[in-house]
């Protein structure tokens, strides 16, 4: 997401005969919406998504604006996250020795609020444990070289792209940048 000011002519003429601090005002309104654009983000979604705001916010890098560069943004790049990371159920590794049988299907939910799906691949899915301690869903694979395959869910871009969790974002960053001009433009005039 890109945050920049389209008048900046209209904080200019208010700032009156201090307009050569039009670009800093700009610059820091702009700074401040970025950084609550990356907050707003990891909050609609985790509202919408069985994932957290750490590992959402993880993924966001942020560019600030300068006096000479008026415009910000938020940026999210990621891998798909890992199935095991949102709600499997049965959530147990499947252990044989101890009579436990796997279930005959498992089943998950990405988006909150939806019903569970079941994982029907074939071969079957099946949730284990790795050396690394790292748990996860897995298939097997034909291929012998790589006898297991762990299936993922979508990345945290491709969850803020879902139009609810964007249509949100941006409100609030118009709102906030506004109100951020509003407030730094009342700062300097409260100075002089």
């Amino acid at each position: 997401m890109k945050v920049e000011v389209d008048n900046i002519q209209e904080v200019k003429k208010r700032l009156g005969v201090l307009c050569n601090e039009a670009p800093s005002v700009i610059a820091n309104a702009i700074n401040r919406t970025v950084t609550n654009v990356k907050k707003n983000m990891a909050q609609e979604t985790v509202q919408r998504y069985y994932t957290t705001s750490t590992e959402v916010k993880k993924t966001i890098k942020t560019s600030r604006a300068t006096k000479t560069n008026l415009s910000g943004a938020a940026v999210s790049k990621a891998s798909p996250i890992a199935l095991s990371k949102f709600k499997v159920s049965p959530n147990r590794p499947i252990h044989y020795s101890r009579g436990n049988v796997s279930p005959n299907v498992y089943k998950v939910s990405v988006k909150k609020g939806k019903e569970r799906k079941p994982l029907d691949v074939n071969p079957k899915a099946f949730i284990a444990v790795m050396g690394s301690g790292h748990k996860g869903v897995f298939r097997r694979k034909s291929s012998a070289a790589m006898p297991i395959k762990q299936l993922f869910g979508p990345s945290v871009p491709q969850m803020l792209k879902n139009a609810e969790v964007m249509g949100r974002v941006q409100e609030e960053a118009k709102n906030t940048l506004k109100k951020r001009i509003d407030a730094e433009i009342e700062n300097i005039l409260r100075r002089e």
